[in-house]
């Protein structure tokens, strides 16, 4: 099942990023062919864009605009032009920026990248190393500087350690969020999904029995209390009950419980008579071999 969209706003970019530069150069040499360019049969193959934009700079004051043509014929190919040159800046900072990395990693010293840097001492050197990485990572009205780099690092640190953290949680927890799920699955046509619900319980279903990697088995885990979230939350906007069917309510409750992190002994099946006038901590589940 496809999932549903969520609207969010745009922001300004702040690079091209990825652009198909092949259709600007394609585009630029039919601007040049409608301004007469003289020099039309030299034109640089496509894909060699540097050759591309030397040409095209200087060939520019030499266009004409075709009589009755709608295209402003100068006025775009220099538009191009300026595109296509911030696009080779992006791409130039970004490749120099991996060539001073594998330098480093090779042990290289800052004091031997000043003349291919342009700089005057290993500080400046490394100064603008991190401004290039600001530049790669930097966001919004966020500077290009060093500061910026560096909280970008240690952000993706702390993420990187947030993350290892969720997966040993989570995959701790999966053998009771693989049990809870194949109750939910065995009551799903007593449970009322729709939109998020109803995706959440198609991706549990897909995959309630391959999980295998401990980031496969923590996203599992994740599925099960996002479906729990989502069908509460449309029984919640709807004024209705989440199920229709005493097992598919029983295993919600378990599942709801579950999510809750109130945690006891699940039984391996939900039966009618089992849990029916149970309550409190009698019904509440613990997760087995827990802390």
């Amino acid at each position: 099942m496809r999932k549903p969209e969520r609207t969010r706003g745009k922001r300004p970019p702040i690079r091209l990023g990825r652009i198909a530069p092949t259709t600007l150069t394609a585009r630029l040499r039919e601007l040049h062919e409608l301004g007469g360019d003289p020099e039309l049969e030299r034109f640089p193959d496509l894909g060699e864009l540097y050759l591309v934009l030397q040409h095209a700079q200087r060939i520019a004051s030499g266009l004409k605009q075709p009589v009755d043509h709608p295209v402003n014929v100068r006025g775009e190919a220099a538009l191009l032009r300026a595109k296509l040159w911030q696009y080779l800046r992006e791409q130039a900072d970004a490749g120099q920026l991996r060539a001073i990395e594998a330098g480093r990693q090779a042990g290289v010293p800052w004091e031997h990248f000043t003349e291919a840097l342009c700089v005057a001492s290993k500080q400046g050197a490394y100064q603008k190393a991190r401004r290039l990485k600001a530049e790669e990572v930097r966001v919004g009205n966020e500077r290009r500087s060093p500061e910026v780099a560096r909280a970008h690092e240690d952000r993706a640190v702390a993420e990187e350690r947030a993350e290892r953290a969720r997966i040993l949680t989570q995959e701790r927890r999966f053998p009771l969020a693989q049990r809870v799920a194949r109750q939910l699955l065995e009551h799903r046509a007593g449970l009322v999904v729709a939109t998020w619900s109803q995706y959440w319980l198609e991706e549990i279903s897909e995959t309630v029995d391959d999980r295998i990697s401990a980031g496969e088995r923590a996203n599992f885990t994740g599925y099960v209390e996002s479906f729990v979230r989502s069908v509460r939350q449309l029984a919640l906007e709807r004024g209705t009950q989440p199920a229709t069917t005493d097992g598919a309510r029983q295993a919600l409750e378990l599942a709801v419980q579950f999510v809750s992190q109130e945690l006891s002994p699940i039984p391996q099946q939900v039966a009618g008579s089992q849990f029916g006038n149970q309550s409190g901590s009698g019904a509440r589940i613990r997760q087995q071999g827990g802390e």
